[in-house]
């Protein structure tokens, strides 16, 4: 790597630090306490509510919104969006329901990054820190095996959020 390049990857680090600066100040600035300025960074849990057969390649629509600060995750779509570049903190637990396995993924703009495998009476979890770009879709995708059930009533989950 060349010295200007190097002074060009820190120069673009700097200035995300700084916009998340900004961007808490204007928070608190706005709300008058600094507990405010964490509302303004993206986190959502959202969960299973319904027991759920996934199709094959399917994106799984955690329709049962408990957080989604900011909106960027739809439960029409199941997909998670990235509101800006940053690091991100994307978990996922997943529980099979009378099948003796559940396999799923979670996947950024259909590439998987993580895989999550349940087995009969116990869950399957990832956990992953995630350097996304704004626009990115996040989201938990059945993967290729077919007949396979998801426990819904709360047990599966997907959840996300900014750190830095």
């Amino acid at each position: 790597m060349l010295k200007n390049d190097l002074v060009l990857c820190h120069e673009k680090e700097i200035i995300e630090d700084l916009l998340n600066v900004i961007i808490k100040l204007k928070a608190v600035k706005k709300n008058g306490s600094y507990g405010a300025a964490r509302l303004s960074v993206p986190a959502f849990t959202v969960t299973l509510s319904k027991h759920l057969t996934p199709q094959v390649n399917q994106i799984i629509k955690f329709e049962s919104v408990k957080t989604n600060i900011g909106g960027h995750y739809s439960p029409s779509t199941g997909i998670f969006t990235a509101p800006r570049n940053g690091l991100y903190m994307i978990s996922a637990t997943i529980r099979p329901n009378g099948s003796a396995y559940l396999h799923c993924e979670i996947q950024v703009n259909g590439e998987m990054k993580e895989k999550l495998v349940g087995t009969r009476g116990s869950t399957g979890t990832a956990n992953a820190v995630l350097q996304l770009k704004k626009g990115n879709k996040v989201f938990i995708k059945k993967d290729h095996r077919s007949g396979e059930n998801m426990m819904g009533k709360d047990w599966s989950m997907f959840s996300g959020y900014f750190i830095a």
